[in-house]
């Protein structure tokens, strides 16, 4: 298990997601969120939600556990939809 923030864990979720390497994502994370305030906002101890955002063609949610789940990828395109639940370690 890897130790790695919230950010590194949705740039890794969408990449496996998509089958790709994350540094070949096609958009970098800061164009779909600002990850500091996503981090701040998932260490708030009051934050009880999740945060939806598109990252790379991929639709992702982020819960306040830190568990990320992104829907969509190149299982999707070639099927039925698909998500892939990461947990933060």
């Amino acid at each position: 298990m890897r130790n790695e923030s919230i950010t590194e864990t949705v740039v890794w979720a969408v990449a496996e997601a998509k089958g790709v390497d994350p540094l070949d994502l096609d958009a970098p994370l800061y164009d779909s969120v600002d990850p500091d305030a996503l981090q701040r906002i998932l260490d708030a101890e009051s934050f009880e939600g999740q945060i939806g955002f598109s990252l790379a063609g991929c639709d992702v949610t982020v819960h306040h556990d830190g568990r990320v789940v992104v829907a969509g990828g190149a299982e999707a395109a070639a099927s039925e939809p698909s998500a892939s639940p990461v947990s933060q370690g």
